[in-house]
């Protein structure tokens, strides 16, 4: 009877340890400060038990891959998961493990980035508008261009215009943005206008391709 009642005690002693376990576990997670930066594309968790933490959910949505950098930070990167729940103007609950939450406002809704720009081809010592400008001999060859160079901080750039056509070419070697659907908005290019109309556009992506575009350019446009 004794090794009965000691063992059940032993039993009981042993159940109420997990039992504490368990409920310590449950309420170990705490949200002090949520951030929301859109610069950086993430949200930023600040409180305790994140190393504790198994559940996660922003706006009714379950976030998965979620690894907290330490016990008292948690970062959220901006993914399809956070932009369907931060869809819209609001406030929503960020919640761990099903009990801890913590209102999360947002002034628009969070949109996921897009892909990171494909890298620049290698480029190469010639023009790569030349081939292009070459096959227009008729509307380059007027010897009556208006020509100029500008520097604008570290871009330089050159263009001749004349009764119905404009061409440039400019480059600035810490920024080689280019953009094919708008070229004139572009930063590191040679292109050519008629009318209203890029006929031309490519990207120059180093010096030795616009200093060629720019040798083009004085030796067959603007002299």
């Amino acid at each position: 009877m004794t090794n009965n009642l000691h063992g059940f005690a032993s039993r009981t002693l042993l159940g109420c340890i997990l039992t504490l376990g368990i409920a310590q576990a449950a309420i170990a997670v705490e949200i002090h400060s949520v951030v929301v930066d859109r610069s950086a594309q993430k949200i930023v968790v600040s409180g305790s038990g994140f190393d504790a933490a198994t559940t996660l959910k922003l706006g009714g949505v379950d976030l998965t891959g979620i690894t907290a950098l330490s016990a008292t930070q948690l970062e959220i990167p901006f993914n399809a998961e956070v932009a369907s729940a931060l869809f819209t103007r609001g406030s929503f609950k960020l919640v761990a493990d099903g009990t801890v939450n913590f209102s999360v406002y947002v002034s628009e809704p969070v949109v996921v980035p897009g892909p990171p720009p494909p890298p620049p081809p290698p480029g190469g010592t010639t023009c790569p508008c030349a081939d292009d400008w070459n096959a227009k001999p008729g509307l380059l060859y007027e010897y009556s261009a208006y020509c100029g160079t500008y520097t604008d901080g570290t871009q330089v750039g050159t263009y001749g215009y004349g009764s119905n056509y404009f061409i440039a070419a400019a480059f600035d070697p810490n920024n080689i943005y280019f953009d094919p659907a708008n070229p004139g908005n572009s930063i590191s290019y040679c292109v050519l206008q008629e009318g209203s109309t890029y006929t031309v556009s490519e990207p120059v992506v180093n010096q030795a391709e616009y200093d060629d575009c720019f040798s083009w350019i004085w030796q067959k446009v603007c002299f």
